[in-house]
């Protein structure tokens, strides 16, 4: 017997806080589909989302129609990962239409941290480069505020409302992100594992056959 979620886990967040990877280690451990909006966006755009890039608000307004009619489609018998910045504000949008079997999780660490993992990675890649946090900071600001101002073309109602703020909440009160982890606390695998205990503490937690096993 193996354990599989009978939810669908939506993870958002800002950049640089481990998203994809967790979810990565959080499919393989249940062995669930993983879409990652950033890929899925590249392979349809060839833009990289891990830098601004000028582009029409349809891209977008195309890919958050995808992303919500998974949301819309989600089962408990068949949960799946995904992964993408506006991913669980889309399900909190279908959550105010009614329940659905879905749960949604923000990775969130401030952004001096999140530039602190990113030139070590720089560093790590261009040993020589000259680049400071305080250049990353502005960049990732300014790329940031490009994004919204994109995003808030698609969704109007995102003006004057802060994103991943862990508080966030709908229209209804509810709040979206269902789940806050601060990814100071570790690296990927112990955010995912915070994932699995939550959900195994609120009953979210399944045994399932192995695929092929019949009962006797």
């Amino acid at each position: 017997m193996s354990e599989r979620p009978t939810v669908s886990i939506i993870i958002s967040g800002p950049s640089r806080t481990g998203k994809t990877s967790a979810a990565n280690i959080l499919a393989e451990r249940y062995s669930i589909p993983n879409m990652k909006i950033g890929e899925e966006f590249r392979r349809r755009t060839g833009i990289d989302t891990s830098r601004f890039v000028n582009r029409d608000a349809g891209i977008d307004l195309e890919m958050d129609n995808f992303q919500t009619e998974m949301i819309r489609s989600a089962t408990s018998e068949a949960p799946f990962i995904l992964e993408g910045r506006l991913a669980a504000f889309l399900a909190s949008e279908e959550r105010t239409r009614g329940e659905l079997p879905v749960a949604t999780v923000l990775f969130w660490a401030p952004v001096e941290v999140r530039m602190e993992r990113q030139l070590r990675k720089v560093l790590r890649d261009d040993p020589d480069s000259s680049a400071t946090i305080a250049q990353l900071l502005l960049g990732e600001r300014e790329r940031e505020a490009r994004d919204m101002a994109i995003w808030k073309q698609v969704h109007p109602e995102l003006d004057d409302r802060k994103l991943f703020d862990p508080e966030l909440r709908d229209p209804s009160g509810r709040l979206v992100y269902d789940l806050v982890v601060d990814t100071r606390m570790g690296r990927p695998d112990a955010c995912a594992e915070c994932i699995h205990n939550w959900l195994l503490v609120d009953g979210l937690i399944a045994a399932s056959e192995p695929s092929g096993a019949s009962s006797t």
